[in-house]
């Protein structure tokens, strides 16, 4: 099966990201930390419906973000406009793609935070990104990605699925949702492929289906360490949002990564 580069599911039910996976307080504490080691002028990569933007912008620092879905930028539009005037002008958007991108500045502390590495699905995209990072990157700034560690122990005879969730309203529409995801491992156990199935009831009983297919590449700590070296950087992992040793019961690994 190839690999196929999809935004489907961002432009159709993107909303929902952050209701499936908020942000803790302790995720948040993590990056404010750094933005102040750093000093601020923060880019986040991949930065969505501007949840992180926000709230790091909220707590003073100047925040610059990509994301490569239309509609993804258009809820980071309406939520930076539901904010006071002083905290808007720390924050800038665009719509850029995250593998290859050239911004006019340098940054101290740049981020792609809560698996969004894995959109970068080919070699050649992880490489362009790093690249664009590193040349975005002030010399003594630090480069923060953090991802969801792959445990192949959830994957029952290479198969991995849940069940529907729990309705959300639609945010416009205020139809319920719910959505289903099946994955499974590929026979070299270096991809996993699989669907997001929403379930869309409208107020009269009517119902909608729409699958949004998803596929993202294997990687584990050694993986993504030899991957950062090979563009330029020293990294330090740790197991979850703190400061600590990964293992292997860490359900986030998150990489420190600094210019060599």
């Amino acid at each position: 099966m190839g690999v196929r580069t999809t935004l489907k599911r961002y432009e159709l039910f993107g909303w929902d990201y952050e209701r499936h996976n908020p942000l803790s307080e302790k995720e948040i504490a993590w990056y404010k930390r750094f933005a102040l080691q750093t000093g601020g002028l923060v880019l986040e990569l991949a930065c969505g419906t501007g949840r992180l933007l926000v709230a790091l912008a909220k707590a003073g620092y100047e925040m610059e973000g990509i994301d490569l879905s239309p509609a993804m930028l258009r809820m980071t539009k309406e939520r930076i406009s539901q904010l006071p005037p002083e905290v808007q002008r720390r924050i800038q958007f665009h719509l850029v793609d995250m593998s290859n991108f050239l911004l006019k500045r340098e940054f101290g502390l740049i981020l792609i935070a809560d698996n969004s590495f894995h959109e970068l699905k080919l070699p050649e995209q992880r490489i362009g990104c790093l690249k664009s990072v590193c040349n975005h990157l002030r010399s003594d700034g630090k480069f923060l990605v953090t991802v969801r560690r792959f445990d192949p122990k959830r994957y029952v005879n290479e198969r991995r699925d849940t069940h529907w969730s729990e309705p959300i309203p639609h945010p416009v529409t205020g139809n319920l949702v719910r959505r289903m995801v099946r994955l499974r491992l590929d026979e070299d156990k270096k991809w996993v492929y699989g669907l997001m199935t929403y379930k869309t009831v409208k107020a009269d009983g009517e119902e909608k289906i729409e699958e949004c297919p998803i596929e993202f590449p294997v990687m584990l700590v050694d993986d993504y360490i030899a991957l950062f070296s090979t563009a330029g950087f020293s990294t330090t992992c740790f197991g979850g949002y703190e400061e600590r040793r990964a293992n292997e019961g860490d359900e986030y690994l998150c990489f420190v990564c600094e210019k060599r």
